[in-house]
């Protein structure tokens, strides 16, 4: 048998632990995934104007509330699972993960937008960097997050089919789940990484659907009758089919189309 060669034994600090046991315990369901692409050359023209008009505001907070309006005209995209049951909420609460320096290094931290349908894009980037400047303050970033922290905190040391086991009580209620969650989930890797392409979640958990921000890039596309270089932005859309089919599905991915590319409420 060969020498190993160096290698170190890493603990996982306790932000990762909760995401494994976490991604562990929610249902797989059955993901069906829509890779969009959308022009967003008008809306970064709108934020540019905004901006320097002295209005904070980003594409990512944008196309939060976009997704949000969408999922309020098409509420299947809302619902949660509870049980054998199902909750459709009418209130559409957005679990937005925003990265942030720890101890133990750069971990995702949760803010949950609530009734996101009726906020603009400037009171969406207002409340996401006000959960930044909290953790710089006091280290944590919103309630949700600080009770999810404290709860793994208490049952880090049980076994770990225990842990998923609590998890897994906890998740079977839509109504605990929008109250520590939201109804849906927004993250973005494209701020990391301006490339083409998309990325997307094995699972929806028990939502019926999340979404995965991914880069803008220049692109030649039929605008106005004619081949141009436009701003392309990629988006992955996971619903859950055994939550919602596909019909309703793809009229909900037209309107967000609409939404986003008529830069709606800029």
């Amino acid at each position: 048998m060969s020498a190993p060669g160096r290698y170190e034994v890493i603990v996982p600090p306790l932000d990762r632990q909760l995401a494994m046991d976490a991604f562990a315990a929610v249902p797989t369901g059955h993901p069906m995934v829509a890779l969009l692409e959308l022009d967003v050359t008008d809306a970064l023209a709108a934020i540019d104007a905004l901006r320097q008009r002295g209005v904070r505001v980003s594409l990512f907070a944008f196309l939060v509330r976009c997704i949000a309006a969408a999922i309020a005209e098409h509420p299947d995209l809302n619902l949660v699972r509870h049980g054998r049951r199902l909750v459709r909420f009418e209130d559409v609460d957005v679990s937005v993960p925003v990265e942030v320096r720890t101890a133990a290094g750069d971990f995702p931290r949760e803010v949950v937008i609530r009734r996101a349908q009726d906020q603009s894009a400037p009171d969406i980037y207002s409340e996401l960097e006000t959960a930044r400047t909290r953790h710089c303050e006091t280290g944590e970033m919103s309630d949700e997050d600080r009770w999810a922290r404290r709860a793994m905190r208490a049952i880090r040391w049980l076994p770990r089919f225990v842990r998923i086991g609590i998890i897994r009580l906890i998740v079977k209620s839509a109504f605990r789940i929008k109250e520590r969650g939201g109804t849906t989930l927004v993250t973005s890797v494209g701020k990391f990484a301006a490339i083409p392409g998309h990325a997307f979640t094995f699972s929806t958990g028990p939502r019926a659907a999340v979404f995965v921000v991914g880069g803008v890039v220049d692109k030649p596309w039929a605008h106005a009758g004619e081949i141009v270089l436009r701003s392309v932005l990629s988006l992955s859309v996971i619903v859950d089919h055994d939550l919602v089919d596909g019909a309703p599905a793809a009229r909900f991915a037209e309107r967000l189309r609409e939404l986003v590319e008529s830069a709606d409420g800029l």
